[in-house]
């Protein structure tokens, strides 16, 4: 009678092991899936990805474009306003500097310029070297016109903006999209105080192009 008794005691334990164990997997299989396995599940996403520009509360903060009459009471006139790039002739000719290795590839620009980028590409390169090592860029320096306004010089015409892409070849302006690396180098750029040009507003949008800020030229100048 006492080992019937003390079987069916084990029996009813194993029993409710059993039940506790198939209890637990469900609420396990029930729980939500991290957002990062979902995003980070199967191949990694590419810096030549094309993507949605974010909200624009997401970046540029504390920063904002330089302005034709800052960049001209600050820096003077550049050169000649053209339709293709021209030489630089402006008194910030002894400021610049050429062909020099910020890391992906060689810019010239201003000196301020220049120095500043190779310190955000220096950081970004320790963080995501991938994406550095894919960079490209459509050109810095370059006196001429704005394309959207023949009237006003690009900032390009002071060697302050530099136009960045992947892949096969650039976004257009007006575009609503973006490559990933972009979005992936913008906070490094933001935060040696460049401005990224998907933040300027509707058919203007330029998500390959970063420029010095108002702010950080109003500083260093």
């Amino acid at each position: 009678m006492a080992k019937r008794s003390i079987a069916k005691k084990t029996t009813t334990r194993r029993a409710k092991k059993a039940a506790k164990r198939q209890t637990t997997a469900r609420v396990r299989s029930a729980r939500p899936v991290p957002l990062s396995s979902v995003i980070f599940s199967g191949a990694s996403p590419s810096p030549a990805d094309v993507i949605a520009i974010p909200p624009t509360s997401t970046f540029n903060q504390g920063l904002s474009s330089a302005d034709e009459r800052t960049m001209l009471r600050l820096l003077d006139v550049p050169g000649a306003k053209s339709r293709d790039c021209t030489p630089v002739t402006g008194p910030i000719r002894r400021r610049i500097k050429s062909r020099v290795d910020v890391g992906p590839f060689n810019v010239s620009g201003l000196d301020i310029a220049v120095d500043s980028l190779k310190a955000a590409f220096d950081e970004a390169s320790e963080q995501i070297p991938d994406v550095v090592a894919l960079v490209k860029t459509a050109g810095m320096l370059c006196v001429r016109a704005k394309r959207t306004n023949p009237n006003s010089f690009s900032n390009h015409s002071w060697g302050t903006a530099l136009d960045l892409f992947f892949g096969q070849g650039v976004i257009p302006q007006g575009s609503p999209k973006t490559y990933r690396g972009c979005l992936q180098l913008a906070p490094f750029l933001n935060r040696h105080g460049w401005y990224w040009g998907a933040g300027f507003s509707g058919r203007s949008a330029d998500s390959m192009h970063f420029e010095l800020a108002k702010e950080t030229i109003e500083r260093a100048v």
